[in-house]
């Protein structure tokens, strides 16, 4: 027998069930706004694994959120240092040096953001605001004018003008970073609220004690445009950037079941549990096997017109009463359109008022005979749009066209053109989703396109 005393010492196996609790508690308590809960449990899930990104990730938006700003600042130089090719790392980690006043170090750290990923819209914003607080007008209207961002594009005009008050306003910064879609593929995205946390100073007040909450910035929409097309295309595309960046609020947590129906305009109510509500006195179309439970005299046909896309699974519910959909893993977001047009790859549509108009305007790749169904949706009421991560809102302009990977699109909108590409050079720096690639699709105009990866 061996001597016991010359036998390797046992070390305590990791407690992979401790971890998990403290980070799922974390987790729920971020979600739900209890941040002080949050920050502890995700501490304590740490010190178990003092390296895992998700972890670290999280605890960055706790601090960032609790207004500990040099603690959110280590763990996002500490995730910038590992993840040198994350973008939205680069623009978190510059906001918040931004919070701190440290512009210089801010700027590179966004401009680093953007040249990784020149479309990304909350970059541009991030880096106009800075260039508005620099007083570097003109490079803040180049890229608050790429944000969309367009009271503060006058705003910034507005100060330009001979005459305007010397004293500058007070610094307009946004409330939260946006969460990487993933890190290394082990980062889960956690929405945060940023539109909430875009306002705008309406004076010329400065606050030297701490950074003011400026007003929210405006979600209308531009109005004086030259054509009624060009303004649809508009119009959509700034309703498509808000309705992915904005989330549930807080008022939304529980579900009334006693809500009367308020017929087809009031159509959807998405709670924060991820549950759809839809209310409807005639028609609404869903996907089939995400209906949870539903009320009302209700009958449920197949939608012919969708055989043979990926959006075939769609189905109506015909009658008066209330579903509840629920598709397990997957986000959502609502979509309001009024008299405008989006086009959504056909897997990730949910559910389409009944006041909306469809058709499947696929886009084809000739060269080897395949397409990406995307289903034309246009007119005015609501739809729901559900996506496997949380996506990107991904901003095309004339200087700055798009290419993606079909497997990658979930929906576009605004005076864009989709073309195949058949570079091979591509293939080579797009990153495969999944098995299937798919083929390279390049949006060039002016509009909003939204992916998955």
């Amino acid at each position: 027998m061996p001597d016991r005393d010359q036998a390797p010492a046992l070390t305590a196996p990791f407690d992979q069930g401790v971890f998990l609790l403290h980070c799922n508690r974390g987790r729920e308590a971020f979600q739900e706004g209890r941040f002080a809960e949050a920050r502890r449990e995700l501490e304590n899930a740490q010190k178990l694994r003092p390296d895992d990104a998700d972890v670290l990730n999280l605890l960055g938006l706790v601090y960032f959120k609790t207004n500990a700003y040099p603690e959110a600042e280590v763990i996002y130089r500490r995730l910038v240092r590992d993840n040198p090719n994350i973008f939205t790392l680069h623009s978190n980690l510059g906001l918040i040096l931004f919070k701190q006043d440290k512009l210089d170090e801010a700027e590179q750290f966004l401009k680093r953001a953007i040249e990784i990923r020149p479309n990304y819209a909350k970059s541009h914003l991030y880096l106009g605001l800075l260039y508005k607080q620099k007083k570097k007008y003109q490079q803040a209207l180049d890229h608050l004018r790429f944000a969309g961002a367009d009271k503060l594009v006058r705003d910034v005009e507005n100060e330009m003008k001979p005459g305007a008050p010397a004293t500058a306003p007070a610094p307009i910064v946004p409330e939260a970073p946006t969460p990487p879609p993933a890190i290394t593929q082990k980062v889960k995205a956690i929405r945060i609220d940023p539109e909430e946390t875009l306002r705008q100073a309406a004076s010329n007040r400065t606050q030297p004690a701490q950074m003011p909450t400026p007003p929210e910035l405006e979600k209308t929409l531009v109005t004086e445009l030259p054509t009624a097309a060009t303004s649809a295309g508009h119009t959509a595309a700034r309703k498509l950037q808000d309705a992915v960046d904005d989330t549930v609020r807080a008022e939304e947590k529980r579900i009334d079941l006693g809500r009367k129906i308020e017929g087809a305009s009031k159509t959807f109510t998405l709670h924060e549990n991820g549950f759809l509500e839809i209310n409807f006195a005639r028609n609404v179309h869903v996907k089939r096997g995400t209906v949870s439970s539903y009320s009302g005299n209700l009958k449920f046909l197949a939608e012919s017109g969708l055989l043979g896309t990926t959006a075939q699974t769609m189905i109506k519910a015909v009658g008066q009463g209330k579903i509840f959909v629920y598709e397990k893993g997957r986000k959502t977001f609502l979509l309001d359109l009024n008299e405008e047009f989006i086009y959504v790859e056909g897997g990730n549509l949910l559910a389409l008022e009944d006041s909306l108009t469809y058709r499947v305007e696929p886009i084809y790749d000739a060269a080897y005979e395949r397409k990406i169904d995307t289903v034309k949706i246009f007119g005015r009421g609501s739809l729901a749009i559900s996506t496997s991560i949380e996506p990107l809102t991904l901003r095309v302009s004339r200087d700055y066209p798009l290419s993606i990977s079909s497997s990658a699109l979930v929906a576009w909108t605004g005076n864009l053109i989709p073309t195949v590409v058949n570079e091979q050079a591509m293939d080579d720096v797009m990153i495969a989703s999944g098995d299937d690639e798919g083929f390279k699709i390049r949006f060039e105009g002016d509009g909003v396109v939204v992916s998955e990866s």
